[in-house]
């Protein structure tokens, strides 16, 4: 059997990126913050009555040039905190010690790795209207925004790529796996799932979990995540032919009447010139049966750029999301301890 290897991550070097990250972050706000504010004010600095200082442009030039160096700062700041994260994030030397229903499973193709790890921007991060909230929060991945929308359920587990020199992101805990004894062990970490988060993509790994999941578990414990619609349309046609191949298997699990979902088709966005558009384009949950039901997230209809209406637009097509899969995921209910029979009271002893 081939031995897995494991990235090599420095974590004292993540932790020095962290620290000097959050640093250059505070330098580089308060120069732009600064610089904006000197600015506003320049006209009057500089006609107030006394002023015997540079003449209106230089300082115009030198605040546009400490504005400009400040940004800068912040978004190096950015990508040195997302590289510290890669350096510090947790990875799991042996699948064994999870426990069965402790986290939820992300499933995806490796290639979504690039675009995952992209640092996602935020409705609220506008540092000129919220400076305290932009300089806490930017930075933020679009894996790690996963992790956050569905920690209730667990941390989130991947499978990293074989080989990769670091982890391809540090939203999820990573596992490795060698290339050829790789298919019981996700099949393991389906059935101990409490969740599984598949992202589509028409590669043949990625449509086998999908069957996999169809195989070992019920519905309501799988969500699959669409970011990009052409290969979500490649991975639809893909998982019919590879459900298929499992027919039999599946039909005696559910029934002779049972047919494999047809995935829905993502809808035509309601502006389709605009450029704007959420990283997450879909969800589709499954009822009773492998119904499949999309949440489809659209931007163009949101037609404003107020953090509260985005915020809200969100908000309401996760309802059914979340709402669905934390009924059918809930913990069954213990059941009550029985109650001990009363011991008779034992007649007092005859003098």
């Amino acid at each position: 059997m081939e031995k897995t290897a494991f990235p090599a991550q420095r974590k004292a070097l993540g932790w020095v990126l962290r620290i000097s990250g959050w640093i250059l972050r505070l330098a580089g706000s308060l120069a732009v913050l600064g610089s904006v504010q000197r600015i506003k004010t320049l006209s009057a600095t500089t006609n107030g009555p006394g002023y015997d200082g540079p003449p209106s442009y230089v300082l115009l030039l030198v605040y546009l040039g400490v504005m400009i160096a400040g940004a800068a700062a912040f978004l190096a700041s950015l990508a040195m905190g997302r590289r510290a994260r890669v350096h510090t994030t947790h990875i799991i030397t042996s699948v064994s010690g999870l426990a069965p229903g402790s986290y939820v499973l992300y499933l995806r193709p490796f290639t979504e790795d690039l675009s995952s790890s992209g640092i996602a921007p935020a409705a609220d991060n506008n540092m000129f209207n919220n400076p305290v909230r932009a300089i806490a929060r930017s930075g933020r991945t679009y894996e790690e925004r996963l992790s956050r929308t569905f920690r209730q359920f667990g941390p989130l587990v991947a499978v990293g790529r074989p080989g990769e020199p670091l982890p391809g992101g540090s939203g999820a805990r990573r596992t490795y796996l060698p290339l050829d004894d790789w298919k019981d062990t996700v099949g393991n970490l389906i059935d101990g799932a409490r969740l599984i988060i598949l992202g589509a993509g028409p590669g043949p790994g990625t449509v086998w979990e999908y069957v996999e999941v169809l195989r070992r578990r019920e519905p309501s414990r799988l969500v699959v995540l669409i970011t990009d619609p052409a290969e979500y349309q490649r991975f639809k046609a893909s998982t019919i032919a590879e459900a298929e191949g499992a027919l039999f298997e599946l039909k005696h699990k559910y029934g002779n009447f049972w047919q494999p979902p047809i995935l829905p088709d993502l809808p035509s966005p309601v502006n389709p010139h605009t450029t704007r558009s959420f990283y997450f384009r879909g969800m589709i949950y499954f009822t009773d049966g492998w119904e499949p039901h999309l949440a489809n997230f659209d931007r163009s209809a949101v037609g404003s750029n107020k953090p509260r209406k985005i915020g809200k637009y969100f908000a309401e097509r996760m309802h059914p999301v979340m709402t669905h899969i934390s009924q059918g995921t809930r913990s069954p209910a213990r059941p009550p301890f029985p109650s001990l029979p009363r011991k008779t009271p034992r007649p007092p002893a005859s003098p």
